[in-house]
C-alpha cells in the first residue's frame, strides 16, 4: 500500500467519526425536544425569557409615546424625555391561594413531573416607571410645564413628583 491509499483510508475514517459524531448531537438535541411532547408549554424559566424581553426596548418605547404626546401640547415644541425604569421585567407565576383558620396560604402551581417540574409561567408584568424626564421649547411657561405633567401623569399612571419639564 502506498501513502495515498492510506491517507484516503484514514480520512475515510475521520470522516465517519465526525458524521457519527454529529448524529449523536442530533439525537440529544431531537430527545431534549421529544421529552417536552411537542407540547407548547408555558414553564419556560425566567432567565431564558429575561434575555428576550429587554427593558431598554420598552423604555425607548415610553420615551417615544410620552414624545408624540407631549408634542400635541399647545406650546410644546423639540421634545426630548428620557424615562428611567424601576428594574427590569418580572415573571408572575400561577398561584393556588387557599384561606384557612391560621390564615392564608399560597402554593406556586407546578407542571411537568420529577426533575421536570416548574412553576407555571403565567406571564411578565412591565418595569415600573420611577421617572420622567422631559426637555422642550416652552417647558419654562408653567401652564405648559402644568399641562405636560398632567398628560404623562395620567398617561403613565405615575406622581406628578416623578415627572420634571425644563424648556430647551
Amino acid at each position: 500500500m502506498n501513502n495515498t491509499e492510506k491517507n484516503l483510508k484514514k480520512s475515510g475514517k475521520i470522516i465517519f467519526i465526525i458524521i457519527g459524531a454529529l448524529f449523536g448531537v442530533a439525537l440529544l438535541v431531537y430527545g431534549s425536544y421529544a421529552d417536552s411532547g411537542g407540547e407548547d408549554d408555558k414553564t419556560v424559566s425566567a432567565e431564558e425569557s429575561f434575555s428576550e424581553l429587554d427593558a431598554e426596548i420598552y423604555a425607548k418605547e415610553l420615551e417615544e409615546r410620552i414624545a408624540g404626546l407631549c408634542e400635541n401640547v399647545r406650546g410644546a415644541d423639540n421634545v426630548h424625555v428620557c424615562v428611567t425604569l424601576a428594574g427590569g421585567y418580572t415573571a408572575v407565576y400561577a398561584q393556588n391561594s387557599q384561606s384557612s383558620s391560621s390564615g392564608y396560604k399560597n402554593e406556586f402551581v407546578l407542571s411537568g413531573s420529577g426533575s421536570n417540574e416548574k412553576a407555571l409561567l403565567v406571564g411578565y408584568s412591565v418595569p415600573q416607571v420611577s421617572g420622567v424626564g422631559i426637555v422642550c421649547v416652552g417647558g419654562g411657561k408653567p401652564e405648559v410645564r402644568q399641562e405636560i405633567i398632567a398628560l404623562v401623569s395620567a398617561a403613565l399612571g405615575i406622581s406628578s413628583n416623578k415627572i420634571y419639564v425644563s424648556e430647551g
